[in-house]
């Protein structure tokens, strides 16, 4: 590779300003920065002109939409579409004498781009960089020539995480596609050896508090949930918590009862304390938690309890709420059975979570290599 030369950002990028009123556009896409993920050139979703109001940015198909509010969130996607975006995003069209179009938006998830972007940020609330003071910032590139050769790396790269995120999403939709058909249409098809029951009748709930300061070390609260994760995935020091917890030990369901919309539950993988907006339980003779956390994440019980929790700002449900719910139970051996098979949906799905991760970093380390940033991205 040739050495790298120094190359202002306004030499690089043009910035488009074309102002747009949603109301009288033809255009039929819309994307706001809620729209854009983070560390993703790819934009997963969008809305439409009707749903917002105010002026808004011309972009075109090729375009790179960049989130310059909070820009450590490190928001950057490539417009796939013709529509407009958020004004709180800057439109930026490489200029393809200086820069290889497919090289520039991969330059932009750099930590060179994105750390000297953080710099130049200005405000305390919601820090933003401005077109100016960005244009004449200096950047280290390669030529033309290696940045072809650069891009192509860098595509085949981005080409395997869309790939792994596809095969992710196939998986979940078919984990979703089971749960339905087993907490949904045998209720309605009503087979014969399954127990209509209630969920009162299959769970115990662990009523043991703790009061500062706290025996056991771990402690767990909503932030350590994940959406639809079985598992928690990080946990708290009590020490640091000064109220009083409820105690829950390895194996027990702990399930969150504010904001039953954001399915939170998991079955516990160490003894702790947790938060007392979480309830503790676990199945009875009856039923294995197993078994029990699939349903308490399958979409009818999530859309039913969700439904009638209670409050306005914070709606929670209850042990005794969550206890009403009906359902088909089937024999002990086909809830270990069913259990297994989700089990293993479940392991499919974490594991191409985890190779999609390990892609994206594997990926931003070669970009910060190749544009010769030696501080490894940690994202």
């Amino acid at each position: 590779m040739s050495e790298l030369q120094c190359v202002k950002f306004g030499d690089m990028a043009q910035q488009i300003t074309t102002k747009v009123k949603p109301k009288d556009t033809t255009l039929d896409t819309y994307v706001g920065l809620e729209h854009l993920d983070t560390g993703s050139l790819q934009i997963k979703r969008r809305g439409t002109p009707q749903d917002v109001i105010g002026e808004k940015l011309r972009v075109c198909k090729g375009d790179i939409i960049l989130g310059k509010r909070r820009v450590y969130q490190r928001k950057v996607a490539i417009a796939d579409f013709d529509g407009i975006c958020s004004a709180h995003a800057m439109v930026l069209r490489p200029k393809e004498d200086v820069v290889n179009k497919d090289f520039f938006p991969f330059f932009m998830q750099s930590d060179q781009f994105m750390e000297r972007a953080l710099q130049i940020s200005v405000g305390s609330l919601s820090p933003t960089i401005n077109w100016k003071t960005l244009a004449d910032q200096e950047f280290t590139i390669p030529s033309l020539p290696d940045q072809r050769r650069i891009a192509a790396t860098f595509c085949a790269a981005e080409d395997c995480i869309v790939k792994g995120e596809r095969f992710h999403t196939v998986a979940e939709r078919a984990k979703q596609v089971l749960l339905k058909e087993i907490f949904e249409r045998s209720l309605n098809g009503g087979l014969k050896n399954w127990e209509k029951t209630s969920l009162s009748k299959c769970i115990v709930e662990r009523s043991a508090g703790s009061q500062p300061p706290h025996k056991k070390i771990k402690y767990v609260g909503l932030e350590h949930f994940e959406s639809g994760n079985h598992h928690l995935v990080s946990y708290g020091d009590s020490e640091k918590f000064g109220s009083n917890c409820s105690v829950f030990e390895k194996g027990d369901i702990l399930y969150s009862k504010l904001r039953p919309y954001l399915d939170k539950a998991a079955i516990a993988d160490f003894d702790g304390v947790c938060t007392t907006e979480v309830i503790v339980l676990n199945a009875n003779e009856k039923t294995t938690n197993k078994f029990l956390i699939n349903l308490l994440h399958s979409k009818k019980f999530v859309e039913w309890t969700t439904h009638r929790s209670y409050g306005t700002k914070m709606p929670r449900t209850s042990i005794d709420l969550i206890g009403k719910y009906n359902f088909l139970l089937p024999p002990l051996p086909e809830q270990r059975q069913i259990a297994g098979i989700l089990t293993r949906c479940d392991e499919t799905t974490a594991a191409a979570r985890a190779n999609v991760a390990a892609a994206k970093a594997l990926k931003m380390k070669m970009i910060n290599e190749m544009l010769g940033h030696e501080k490894p991205n940690n994202y």
